[in-house]
Parts: structure tokens; C-alpha cells; sequence
């Protein structure tokens, strides 16, 4: 299909980019949908060399580099409509080369540094107890995330737009938390630790949040399903019932490529602001738990519950254990039955009145 014969169809009105199909005749007619409908990302090699190149300037970018050859992981580029991806399956990264190269540095750390953090430790495995799902999920995206702002520190002097453009994106509060811990403190150490410990607060938690989540729920069903149809009955038992402590998910993740930690408290992830679901969040969970505690005999506790916090759009909060407890309750045939029968037998003796 030409440009031409895309207008005539007289059907599209924007497209993704945002760019908009202007109406009415002559040259500026549709000028924004003909730039979006005939331009074409630079995916040359060139532009993969500059990338690397970008990178190879400073240490995280080097380091990055280098664990990549190690695997032998190839790096291509992709249209896609994220930013870029790491694919363990196919051991590759893949780039969106829609975005600027300073946006595909940074997220070419971020998604390497997840491919780094699998050969340490499986991150978010599905026996794994609630608990240490949430603890080990959200340290591994804070991690990644930390590894893109000391990346963008670093090349601040020589490629200041890095920085810049970091502090463009959902991100920001993390290098702006970085760089006032760093002029506080001069130590770039706890300055990354800072930077990463700002992740749990940014809007794009509650998404990861859902997700696990979800994921969470999914599995618990299953395994009290399989249960109860006395199927696979080891895997079954297996899934959710292993608990990792917070210090070795602190003590894996939260080092350099060469090994030096950067932030070795474990505690500040198991405070309640940060280990913290909200009360939509915890009737899914309650929903996949509840069945999974009844078919193998665990209680929340036994999941890790009771220390995972339920906070209210209002601002109150609970213990997930409680929270899940009093789902239980409420949820259950026989209280319902009860509670009905009591509402039927109030409602005769007002009648009879």
C-alpha cells in the first residue's frame, strides 16, 4: 500500500507515536501521519557500534558489555512497544530502535542486569511463599533500576542528555534521590543503595505489585486443584512453600559485577511501606491462598503473610495474615449459612412484632 492509498482509506486518525492526521487540503495536510508512516529506525550496524560504544565509556557500561559476551548473548534491534527486552530463551537483548540512543544505554543496562541477576539466583520462582515472591520481585526490578542511574552518573560529565533523559522517564525519583544522597554523603555506594531503596515508592510499583500478584493467586489455585484431584502430588507440595531470608536476596542482588555490595541492610525491604500490597491486591491473593492453605494445611503465617503489609486507599493498614484470615471468615460456607440464618430468624421476630 502507497502513503497515498493509506489517506484515501480515510481511516486512521493517529497513530501510537501521538501524532495526529490533520485535516483540510494542501501541503500540511496529514504532514504528521505521512512523517510517522514513512520514517524508518536507524537499525544499521553503525548505530549498533555507537551503542556499544556509549557503554564501553564507563564502568557499569563496560562491566554490562562484557557479562553479555560471556553468555554470548547477541544484541539486536527490534521494533517493538517497549523500550527493549532480555529474552533468556533466546539469549539475546532486543532494543526498540524507535528510541533514542541515550534511552536504549540506559535500558539496555537495565534489561542485561536482569539477565545477570538469573545467573545468581532464580528471582521469582513459583514455590517460592508469598513473602519472599514479593521481596525477592520487587528487589530484582529496584536492582535493574538502580544499575540505570549509576550508569547515567556515570556519564554525566561526557553525555550529560544520558542523565537528562532519565530524569524524562517514570524513573526520575531515583536520580534525583541519588544525587542528593551522593552531594550529602560523596559515597556513590549509598547513593545507589538510596536511589534503588526510592524504587518501592515510584507509581510504577502497584503494576509489578498486580502482576506477582496475580501470579501468585494463579499458583495457588493450581496447586490445591492438583491436590484435590490427587494429581502431581510432589509438585504440587513443592509450590509455594520455600522461604528465602531477606539478607541473602539483600547479599545476591545488591552488588557490582565485581562483587562489591552496595547495600547489605536486608531490613529497609521488609519495612511496611515498602513490603506493601493494597486491599484489591490482597483479595486476589486471598482468593488463590485460601484454597491452597485449606488443601495443604498451612496457615497465612506459614506463608509469610504476617509480614507483608495491606494498606487502604484511607491510609489504615493491616497484616495480610489478618487480612486473609478475615476474608476466610467471611467467605466461609458454613459462617455464611449461619449469618443468614440469623438475618431470616431477626426478620421473623420483627414481623411477629
Amino acid at each position: 500500500m502507497t502513503y497515498e492509498d493509506f489517506l484515501d482509506a480515510d481511516s486512521v486518525k493517529h497513530f501510537e507515536s501521538g501524532l495526529q492526521a490533520k485535516k483540510g487540503k494542501g501541503k500540511g495536510k496529514n504532514k504528521g501521519v505521512k512523517q510517522a508512516f514513512e520514517s524508518k529506525p536507524d537499525m544499521s550496524p553503525e548505530r549498533m557500534e555507537r551503542l556499544k560504544k556509549m557503554l564501553s565509556e564507563s564502568k557499569t557500561g563496560r562491566q554490562t558489555l562484557e557479562f553479555l559476551a560471556e553468555k554470548g548473548s547477541d544484541i539486536i534491534f527490534e521494533p517493538m512497544k517497549y523500550y527493549g527486552y532480555f529474552s533468556p530463551d533466546n539469549n539475546l537483548v532486543a532494543l526498540n530502535p524507535a528510541k533514542s540512543d541515550e534511552d536504549l544505554a540506559i535500558t539496555f543496562v537495565h534489561e542485561v542486569r536482569h539477565a545477570w541477576q538469573d545467573s545468581q539466583m532464580e528471582s521469582t520462582s513459583p514455590e517460592y511463599n508469598p513473602k519472599t515472591f514479593l521481596v525477592s520481585g520487587f528487589a530484582i526490578e529496584a536492582d535493574a533500576c538502580a544499575a540505570e542511574v549509576m550508569y547515567a552518573h556515570e556519564m554525566r560529565e561526557t553525555h550529560p542528555e544520558i542523565w537528562e533523559a532519565h530524569q524524562k522517564t517514570r524513573y526520575a525519583g531515583m536520580s534525583t534521590a541519588f544525587d542528593k544522597k551522593l552531594q550529602e554523603t560523596g559515597d556513590v555506594n549509598q547513593a545507589r543503595a538510596e536511589a534503588l531503596l526510592n524504587w518501592y515508592y515510584l507509581p510504577v510499583k502497584p503494576g509489578y505489585t498486580s502482576d506477582y500478584v496475580d501470579y501468585l493467586s494463579q499458583v495457588g489455585r493450581e496447586a490445591a486443584d492438583m491436590k484435590e484431584a490427587n494429581e502431581s502430588i510432589e509438585t504440587a507440595s513443592s509450590l509455594l512453600s520455600k522461604e528465602i531470608d531477606t539478607q541473602v536476596i539483600c547479599d545476591t542482588f545488591f552488588k557490582d559485577y565485581d562483587g562489591k555490595q552496595f547495600l547489605s541492610d536486608p531490613k529497609p525491604l521488609e519495612e511496611s511501606s515498602r513490603l506493601q500490597i493494597d486491599n484489591n491486591q490482597a483479595y486476589v491473593l486471598a482468593k488463590g491462598m485460601i484454597p491452597y492453605m485449606k488443601a495443604f494445611g498451612k496457615s497465612a503465617e506459614d506463608l509469610g503473610l504476617d509480614k507483608v503489609t495491606v494498606k487502604y486507599s484511607l491510609g489504615t493498614e493491616m497484616s495480610c495474615a489478618r487480612f486473609v484470615e478475615s476474608y476466610k471468615e467471611r467467605t466461609d460456607p458454613k459462617n455464611q449459612a449461619a449469618s443468614k440464618a440469623a438475618l431470616k430468624a431477626f426478620a421473623g421476630r420483627n414481623q411477629g412484632r
